[in-house]
């Protein structure tokens, strides 16, 4: 179901000007944690961000475990990417997925 991670990290976030320095190590070691898993990751940085998007099938229980090795990562939050088909089908998605996973 879930595609993609969004990396939260903590102290990189109030750098200064270096950020940038951090970020990509911190990239890097995610790519480094990932070569342990089945799978293709791609690890795209933007503004700020750093996602983890799979290119291939793969085990999720597993690379959350190898993502949670990494030092400086904080959060790890799953992602599913969806069209923009505007505000009502984006509401009418996420509704039918809280239903599915919070059945009361």
């Amino acid at each position: 179901m879930f595609t993609a991670f969004l990396i939260k990290y903590a102290e990189i976030g109030i750098k200064g000007k270096n950020r940038h320095l951090f970020e990509e190590a911190l990239a890097k070691q995610i790519k480094y944690a990932l070569k342990r898993c089945e799978g293709e990751f791609k690890v795209p940085r933007t503004q700020g961000r750093i996602y983890v998007d799979a290119l291939s099938d793969f085990d999720y229980d597993e690379t959350v475990e190898n993502l949670k090795t990494v030092f400086g990562i904080s959060g790890i939050c799953p992602v599913k990417y969806v069209e923009d088909e505007g505000f009502e089908k984006l509401s009418e998605e996420i509704v039918a997925y809280m239903d599915e996973v919070y059945q009361d």
